[in-house]
């Protein structure tokens, strides 16, 4: 019996950082603070309407990033190469202000082409990125976080 998709797959992970919503928010948009812990090289802030190129050096790697809405300190919406050049993701961060000046951060993914087994692949490698990505020991200014088990279909 071979399974069928019935709904896309898709990245949702959150994490409660131990951060104001306004330093997790930066630490996403400022890409000085960002090379500290996530890609190596970015050709500008996260601000709508922007397209840029992060690089991650040491893998060899670069992509473009279509930057479409940015409300401070709330949310950073973009799209990006990630997996498929020609069939862009979209990416979500939500920056959402929790008790004792902490924020949670909420991360989505979706868009994944490809047949079942690459969507599906795609979206299991993502949801692993992403959980990690502001977790970062030592070198991210948002290290203090608490994770949520990810989910992966929406």
């Amino acid at each position: 019996m071979m399974l069928q998709l019935t709904k896309a797959p898709a990245v949702d992970v959150g994490m409660l950082i131990r951060r104001p919503p306004h330093d997790v928010f930066e630490a996403l948009a400022d890409p000085s603070i960002t090379m500290r812990f996530w890609y190596t090289k970015s050709t500008g802030r996260m601000a709508e309407g922007a397209e840029l190129t992060w690089e991650w050096e040491m893998h060899r790697l670069s992509g473009k990033v279509w930057v479409q809405e940015v409300q401070a300190d709330r949310r950073i919406r973009f799209s990006w190469e990630g997996y498929d050049p020609a069939h862009p993701t979209t990416v979500e961060f939500q920056f959402i202000p929790y008790e004792n000046d902490t924020t949670y951060v909420r991360i989505t993914e979706t868009g994944f082409t490809g047949d079942a087994d690459t969507q599906v692949s795609r979206a299991l490698e993502s949801t692993a990125g992403f959980t990690f990505l502001p977790a970062q020991p030592r070198r991210s200014p948002v290290s203090t976080a608490r994770l949520r088990p990810p989910v992966v279909a929406s």
